[in-house]
């Protein structure tokens, strides 16, 4: 897991790349990557930081100690 300033960090990216290429500012195959890398920025701070994660991690413990 992520901590919470470095999930913060992964939005300031994933908000940086989007603008980049939703705005215009890089065109062609520069706003390709960049739209990519917005989206591998935004899921991998989703993933690493979400209450679902956190909540089945959890569940997952409490299943495993309940078995031994």
């Amino acid at each position: 897991m992520l901590t919470r300033d470095g999930v913060i960090a992964r939005f300031i990216l994933w908000f940086c790349f989007y603008f980049l290429s939703g705005t215009g500012m890089v065109e062609g195959g520069a706003a390709t990557i960049c739209g990519v890398l917005g989206t591998v920025a935004l899921t991998s701070a989703l993933l690493h930081y979400s209450p679902l994660v956190e909540f089945l991690t959890i569940r997952t413990e409490k299943m495993r100690q309940e078995e031994n």
